[in-house]
C-alpha cells in the first residue's frame, strides 16, 4: 500500500485545506468506487452458499474478504492509497494528511461503491438472497446473547487494531509500506476468523450499510458506525500523540 509520508514538521494540519486538482479528485473517486465495489462483491460472495440452504466452508468469508482486500490494494493503492473504508479516511484526516475536500470524495465513493458492489451481487445471485432465514447474506449483526455494549466494545477494539496497522504502514519508519497488501491480508483474515463469529467483523461502516439497506435489516446497526469510528479516533490519536511525538522528541535530542 503506498503511503502518505508523515510530516515531521509542526504544522501537519495545514494539509487539511489544500485544494487538489479536479483530475486528482476524479481519479480518487473512481479508484475508491471500484475498489469498494470489488470489496463488497467478492467479499460478500464468499458468504453466499452455492445453493439455497447450503453450508459454507469454515473460512469462506475470511478468505474472501482478506483476499479481495489484498488484491484491491495492489490495483488502486498507487492511485488513492486504497482506503475503501471511511474509518481509514477519517484516520488520514486526523493525521493531517488528507485535504477535507478529498476526504469528502473518498467517503462518497466508498458509500456508492458499497451499494453498487452488493447490488450487483444481489442481481447475479441465482436465488433471492434477500429472503434469508436470518437477517440476510453478509449482514453484520451481533451473535445471539451478545449485549449491545459487548458488541460495541468488540467492534471498537478490533477497528482500533486495524487502524494501528494503517498508521504503522503509513509511517516511513516501517519501510514505506512494503508488502502492505500482505499485512492487510493477514489482519483481515485473522480478525474475520476470531471476531467474525461474534459481530461479523465489520470494521467498516459502509460494509455494513449496503447489506442492511438491501435486506432492510437494522438490528443494532448503530454499533457498526459508533464502534469503528470510536476505535479509529482512539488509535489514531494514540499513534499520533504518543508514537509520533516520542519519535520527534528523540530526533530533536540528536
Amino acid at each position: 500500500m503506498p503511503t502518505y509520508v508523515f510530516d515531521r514538521g509542526i504544522r501537519e494540519e495545514s494539509q487539511l485545506f489544500v485544494r487538489p486538482s479536479w483530475q486528482k479528485l476524479v481519479s480518487i473517486f473512481l479508484a475508491e468506487l471500484i475498489g469498494t465495489a470489488l470489496l463488497m462483491f467478492f467479499g460478500c460472495m464468499g458468504l453466499v452458499p452455492t445453493f439455497s440452504g447450503g453450508e459454507l466452508g469454515q473460512y469462506s468469508g475470511a478468505i474472501a474478504f482478506a483476499g479481495v482486500v489484498a488484491v484491491v490494494i495492489v490495483i488502486i493503492g498507487h492511485i488513492s492509497n486504497c482506503h475503501i473504508n471511511p474509518c481509514v479516511t477519517f484516520c488520514a484526516v486526523l493525521l493531517g494528511k488528507l485535504p477535507l475536500i478529498s476526504a469528502f470524495v473518498y467517503v462518497v465513493a466508498e458509500l456508492f461503491g458499497a451499494l453498487i458492489g452488493y447490488g450487483i451481487l444481489v442481481v447475479i445471485t441465482p436465488y433471492n438472497i434477500l429472503s434469508s432465514e436470518n437477517s440476510g447474506v453478509c449482514v453484520t449483526s451481533p451473535v445471539a446473547g451478545l449485549t449491545p455494549w459487548q458488541a460495541l466494545l468488540i467492534e471498537t477494539i478490533t477497528t482500533g487494531f486495524l487502524i494501528l496497522l494503517v498508521c504503522s504502514v503509513w509511517d516511513p519508519r516501517s519501510g514505506n509500506g512494503d508488502c502492505g497488501s500482505l499485512k492487510f491480508l493477514a489482519i483481515i483474515f485473522f480478525t474475520s476468523v476470531v471476531v467474525g463469529p461474534f459481530t461479523g467483523n465489520s470494521l467498516n461502516p459502509v460494509r455494513s450499510l449496503a447489506p442492511a439497506i438491501y435486506n432492510n435489516s437494522w438490528n443494532m446497526h448503530w454499533i457498526y458506525w459508533v464502534g469503528p469510528f470510536s476505535g479509529t479516533f482512539v488509535s489514531t490519536m494514540f499513534y499520533k500523540y504518543v508514537f509520533m511525538a516520542l519519535n520527534r522528541e528523540e530526533e530533536l535530542q540528536k
